[in-house]
């Protein structure tokens, strides 16, 4: 047998999990140009990161998204006692997405208990809705939508890596 396949396989993974941290962390710093960490308020006058459904907002959920889905793919590969997988792609597509889609709904929920405590404890004068984390709900529903349609699309090309082997009971 020739063992090239698999060590290919593991190196496209771990590139794959690298570079979206990489471009992850690298478009949330952009964005930061104060005090916390990806704020919209800071590049909504630069970017329009809030506009919405669309805007840079979307680009670092959706990378986000990417990164989530190949790191829980290499963490269930490289830790086999946390493998979720099952021989079906289609349990395997949903498992990933679910677990994508739990990371985007606690994410936006801090954003909201962040918003909430600012407004009711600090009282600080949010007038401005680019001012919150969470401006609309449309920009809640967009973060976590781009982020499940990245972690969908990342399944789909990581399809290989995402099957449980088999274990050979007669040994």
């Amino acid at each position: 047998m020739n063992p090239e396949p698999s060590i290919w396989k593991n190196r496209i993974l771990n590139i794959t999990t690298i570079s979206s941290i990489i471009v992850f962390l690298t478009l949330s710093f952009l964005g930061n140009h104060g005090s916390t960490f990806m704020s919209n308020d800071k590049c909504y006058a630069l970017l329009g990161c809030n506009i919405g459904f669309f805007g840079y907002d979307v680009m670092v959920h959706f990378i986000s998204g990417i990164m989530e889905a190949s790191l829980i793919i290499l963490l269930m590969k490289k830790f086999l006692s946390f493998n979720l997988f099952h021989e079906s792609f289609w349990k395997n597509l949903l498992v990933v997405v679910s677990l994508v889609a739990l990371i985007a709904f606690s994410w936006e929920f801090g954003e909201l208990c962040h918003d909430q405590f600012r407004v009711k404890v600090l009282h600080e004068n949010l007038i401005n809705p680019n001012n919150l984390d969470q401006p609309t709900s449309n920009d809640t529903m967009g973060d976590m939508t781009f982020s499940i349609l990245g972690a969908t699309i990342t399944a789909f090309a990581l399809r290989s890596f995402m099957k449980k082997k088999k274990v050979d009971n007669n040994r």
